[in-house]
Protein backbone atom coordinates (compact mmCIF):
# COMPACT_ATOMS: atom_id res chain seq x y z
CA UNK A 1 0.00 0.00 0.00
CA UNK A 2 2.76 2.70 0.51
CA UNK A 3 4.43 2.02 -2.50
CA UNK A 4 0.71 2.48 -4.57
CA UNK A 5 0.41 5.72 -2.39
CA UNK A 6 4.17 7.04 -2.98
CA UNK A 7 3.90 6.23 -6.85
CA UNK A 8 0.46 8.13 -6.50
CA UNK A 9 1.93 11.29 -5.08
CA UNK A 10 4.76 10.84 -7.42
CA UNK A 11 2.76 11.18 -10.60
CA UNK A 12 0.43 13.44 -9.32
CA UNK A 13 3.53 15.53 -8.33
CA UNK A 14 4.81 15.63 -11.63
CA UNK A 15 1.98 16.08 -13.27
CA UNK A 16 1.03 19.73 -12.02
CA UNK A 17 5.02 20.24 -12.60
CA UNK A 18 4.59 19.94 -16.50
CA UNK A 19 4.13 23.22 -17.30
CA UNK A 20 5.39 22.67 -21.19
CA UNK A 21 4.48 19.94 -23.97
CA UNK A 22 7.64 18.56 -24.03
CA UNK A 23 7.56 17.59 -20.10
CA UNK A 24 3.79 16.63 -20.40
CA UNK A 25 4.45 13.85 -22.87
CA UNK A 26 7.20 12.65 -21.27
CA UNK A 27 5.09 12.51 -17.88
CA UNK A 28 2.39 10.22 -20.08
CA UNK A 29 4.90 8.39 -21.36
CA UNK A 30 6.03 7.20 -17.87
CA UNK A 31 2.66 6.76 -17.42
CA UNK A 32 2.18 4.30 -20.41
CA UNK A 33 5.43 2.64 -19.43
CA UNK A 34 3.92 1.91 -15.91
CA UNK A 35 0.67 0.58 -17.04
CA UNK A 36 2.15 -1.90 -19.28
CA UNK A 37 4.62 -3.28 -16.86
CA UNK A 38 1.30 -3.46 -14.58
CA UNK A 39 -0.33 -5.39 -16.95
CA UNK A 40 2.65 -7.98 -17.94
CA UNK A 41 2.82 -8.66 -14.72
CA UNK A 42 -0.93 -9.93 -14.44
CA UNK A 43 -0.64 -11.92 -17.19
CA UNK A 44 3.10 -13.17 -16.96
CA UNK A 45 3.24 -17.04 -17.16
CA UNK A 46 1.03 -17.21 -20.48
CA UNK A 47 2.99 -15.14 -23.26
CA UNK A 48 6.42 -17.29 -22.56
CA UNK A 49 5.14 -20.98 -22.28
CA UNK A 50 4.87 -21.40 -25.74
CA UNK A 51 8.22 -20.09 -26.82
CA UNK A 52 9.48 -21.55 -23.45
CA UNK A 53 8.02 -25.02 -24.93
CA UNK A 54 9.53 -24.92 -28.36
CA UNK A 55 12.94 -24.05 -26.86
CA UNK A 56 12.25 -27.51 -24.82
CA UNK A 57 11.65 -29.67 -27.65
CA UNK A 58 13.96 -27.87 -29.92
CA UNK A 59 16.82 -30.48 -29.09
CA UNK A 60 14.78 -33.66 -29.65
CA UNK A 61 14.43 -32.97 -33.28
CA UNK A 62 18.08 -32.77 -33.57
CA UNK A 63 18.09 -36.08 -32.05
CA UNK A 64 15.80 -37.64 -34.11
CA UNK A 65 17.50 -36.28 -36.99
CA UNK A 66 20.81 -37.55 -35.56
CA UNK A 67 19.02 -41.27 -34.71
CA UNK A 68 17.89 -41.67 -38.13
CA UNK A 69 21.26 -40.86 -39.72
CA UNK A 70 23.09 -43.42 -37.58
CA UNK A 71 20.18 -45.96 -38.50
CA UNK A 72 20.43 -45.41 -42.44
CA UNK A 73 24.89 -45.26 -42.29
CA UNK A 74 26.31 -48.03 -44.23
CA UNK A 75 29.50 -48.17 -42.36
CA UNK A 76 33.16 -50.10 -43.11
CA UNK A 77 31.32 -53.56 -42.48
CA UNK A 78 29.08 -52.93 -45.28
CA UNK A 79 31.83 -52.54 -48.00
CA UNK A 80 34.35 -55.13 -49.09
CA UNK A 81 37.70 -53.99 -48.02
CA UNK A 82 38.91 -54.87 -51.10
CA UNK A 83 36.66 -54.19 -54.05
CA UNK A 84 34.82 -51.65 -52.19
CA UNK A 85 31.32 -53.17 -53.36
CA UNK A 86 28.42 -53.26 -51.15
CA UNK A 87 28.31 -56.64 -49.13
CA UNK A 88 25.46 -58.60 -48.75
CA UNK A 89 24.57 -56.71 -45.95
CA UNK A 90 25.49 -53.62 -46.79
CA UNK A 91 22.62 -54.82 -50.01
CA UNK A 92 20.31 -55.94 -47.11
CA UNK A 93 20.20 -52.68 -45.22
CA UNK A 94 19.96 -50.29 -48.52
CA UNK A 95 17.04 -52.05 -49.30
CA UNK A 96 15.58 -51.78 -45.64
CA UNK A 97 16.00 -48.05 -45.58
CA UNK A 98 14.48 -47.84 -49.27
CA UNK A 99 11.52 -50.10 -48.73
CA UNK A 100 10.74 -50.32 -45.24
CA UNK A 101 11.91 -47.19 -43.15
CA UNK A 102 9.48 -44.61 -43.03
CA UNK A 103 9.22 -42.14 -46.01
CA UNK A 104 10.56 -38.99 -44.20
CA UNK A 105 13.48 -41.04 -43.23
CA UNK A 106 14.60 -42.61 -46.93
CA UNK A 107 18.18 -41.01 -46.91
CA UNK A 108 21.53 -43.49 -47.40
CA UNK A 109 24.21 -42.20 -45.63
CA UNK A 110 27.66 -43.49 -46.12
CA UNK A 111 30.89 -43.00 -43.88
CA UNK A 112 33.25 -41.35 -45.36
CA UNK A 113 36.51 -43.81 -46.02
CA UNK A 114 40.18 -43.36 -45.19
CA UNK A 115 40.52 -41.71 -49.26
CA UNK A 116 38.26 -39.56 -51.28
CA UNK A 117 38.59 -42.38 -54.55
CA UNK A 118 37.25 -44.88 -51.51
CA UNK A 119 34.75 -42.91 -50.64
CA UNK A 120 33.56 -42.26 -54.32
CA UNK A 121 33.62 -45.67 -54.78
CA UNK A 122 31.52 -46.06 -51.96
CA UNK A 123 29.18 -43.68 -53.41
CA UNK A 124 29.13 -45.27 -56.62
CA UNK A 125 28.04 -48.80 -55.66
CA UNK A 126 25.30 -47.37 -53.21
CA UNK A 127 23.96 -45.18 -56.43
CA UNK A 128 23.95 -48.00 -58.81
CA UNK A 129 21.95 -50.19 -56.18
CA UNK A 130 19.72 -47.75 -55.19
CA UNK A 131 18.47 -47.17 -58.78
CA UNK A 132 18.11 -50.51 -59.31
CA UNK A 133 15.70 -50.70 -56.50
CA UNK A 134 13.75 -47.67 -56.60
CA UNK A 135 14.50 -46.28 -59.96
CA UNK A 136 11.59 -43.49 -60.23
CA UNK A 137 11.95 -42.08 -56.53
CA UNK A 138 16.20 -41.54 -55.75
CA UNK A 139 16.49 -40.60 -52.30
CA UNK A 140 19.28 -38.85 -51.24
CA UNK A 141 22.92 -40.64 -50.10
CA UNK A 142 24.75 -38.20 -48.57
CA UNK A 143 28.06 -38.69 -46.92
CA UNK A 144 28.62 -38.62 -43.33
CA UNK A 145 31.59 -38.56 -40.93
CA UNK A 146 29.84 -39.52 -37.73
CA UNK A 147 31.73 -42.54 -35.89
CA UNK A 148 30.54 -45.78 -37.20
CA UNK A 149 30.39 -48.19 -34.38
CA UNK A 150 28.93 -51.27 -35.75
CA UNK A 151 30.27 -55.05 -35.91
CA UNK A 152 30.53 -57.12 -38.85
CA UNK A 153 27.50 -59.42 -39.25
CA UNK A 154 29.79 -62.66 -38.53
CA UNK A 155 30.95 -61.56 -35.48
CA UNK A 156 27.69 -60.88 -34.07
CA UNK A 157 25.84 -63.94 -35.46
CA UNK A 158 28.82 -65.84 -33.69
CA UNK A 159 27.97 -63.95 -30.75
CA UNK A 160 24.68 -65.15 -30.78
CA UNK A 161 25.26 -69.01 -31.52
CA UNK A 162 27.45 -69.32 -29.50
CA UNK A 163 24.81 -68.19 -26.53
CA UNK A 164 22.22 -69.82 -27.69
CA UNK A 165 24.47 -73.26 -27.94
CA UNK A 166 25.45 -72.56 -24.04
CA UNK A 167 21.91 -71.58 -22.50
CA UNK A 168 21.00 -74.46 -20.57
CA UNK A 169 17.20 -76.29 -21.55
CA UNK A 170 14.18 -75.35 -19.92
CA UNK A 171 12.69 -76.82 -16.67
CA UNK A 172 10.09 -76.69 -14.32
CA UNK A 173 10.76 -75.80 -10.74
CA UNK A 174 10.61 -79.22 -8.52
CA UNK A 175 6.91 -79.82 -6.93
CA UNK A 176 6.74 -79.69 -3.19
CA UNK A 177 3.97 -81.48 -1.37
CA UNK A 178 2.79 -80.69 2.41
CA UNK A 179 3.80 -78.31 4.96
CA UNK A 180 4.35 -74.45 4.19
CA UNK A 181 2.02 -71.12 4.39
CA UNK A 182 -1.46 -72.75 3.65
CA UNK A 183 -1.44 -71.26 0.98
CA UNK A 184 -1.83 -74.67 -1.07
CA UNK A 185 -5.40 -76.29 -1.69
CA UNK A 186 -6.58 -79.32 0.18
CA UNK A 187 -9.98 -77.80 0.06
CA UNK A 188 -9.94 -78.10 3.96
Amino acid sequence: MPARFLGVVGFVLISLGCASQVSAEFCFGIFNSVAQDVKRRQCWPEPFISSDRAAARAPFATMVSNGWRRQNMLGENHFDASTGQLTEAGRLKVRWILTAGPQQHRVVYIHTAESEEETAARLAAVQQLVSQIAPNNLPPVLTTSIADDGSPATEVDAISRKYMSSMPDPRLPAASFGGGNGSGGSGK
